[in-house]
């Protein structure tokens, strides 16, 4: 029941905060972290391919690579279990949000069930009539079973915009991994094949 409680409130604070503009902080470019329990460094690629920023979670074992024109942030996160938000460069003035991806980690007492994790969000999903399921499919995280669902938030009176959110997650131990992507409905293809390169990335404790 716990657990359900909180596949609940996740999900509830990952539309709450889709749809708010949060304040963001500095570019990666111009960033060199290593404190606050996670590392950002420059990984410059080849010619072809735009400099990346590597970012390194020792606590939880994580690892993935970013464009460096995107910001990052720790501040402004809704919920605990969030450790990291990265926020895409807006385009123009027609942007008044911009893409964003976030890295959530859940820890628990006992191992977790990636099939029991699952079913209890899907179910939480469907049983929420603010949103419409687009996908949802079995996925690889880091080389590991995951899943993957997409779905969009309905516009009504409070929230004219509506958003689409990739929300992929995997369980490794006593820990659901949470990775989300979201964007205004109609720009959602835009970041799309990069935050599959930004997913393609992952390393969890040295899986993948």
């Amino acid at each position: 029941m716990i657990f359900a409680c909180i596949c609940l409130a996740t999900l509830f604070q990952i539309m709450v905060a889709s749809q708010t503009a949060t304040a963001v902080d500095t570019p990666l470019s111009k960033m060199n972290k290593t404190n606050y329990g996670f590392q950002l460094e420059s990984n410059v690629t080849n010619g072809t391919t735009p400099n990346e920023i590597a970012y390194r979670n020792p606590q939880h074992g994580l690892f993935m690579l970013f464009p460096s024109n995107w910001t990052f942030s720790t501040s402004g996160l809704p919920e605990y279990t969030q450790v990291a938000a990265f926020y895409a460069p807006l385009q123009n003035l027609s942007d008044p949000i911009p893409a964003r991806f976030t890295i959530s980690v859940m820890s628990y007492q006992q191992n977790v069930s990636l099939k029991e994790f699952t079913n209890i969000t899907l179910s939480s999903l469907n049983e929420t009539q603010q949103i419409k399921t687009s996908s949802s499919n079995p996925t690889t995280l880091a080389g590991q079973p995951g899943y993957q669902v997409e779905f969009s938030t309905l516009p009504n009176i409070g929230n004219p915009i509506s958003f689409k959110i990739m929300h992929s997650w995997t369980a490794i131990g006593n820990k659901v991994y949470v990775f989300q992507y979201s964007m205004e409905s109609s720009k959602f293809d835009t970041y799309l094949p990069t935050v599959k390169q930004i997913l393609k990335s992952l390393r969890i404790d040295g899986m993948g």
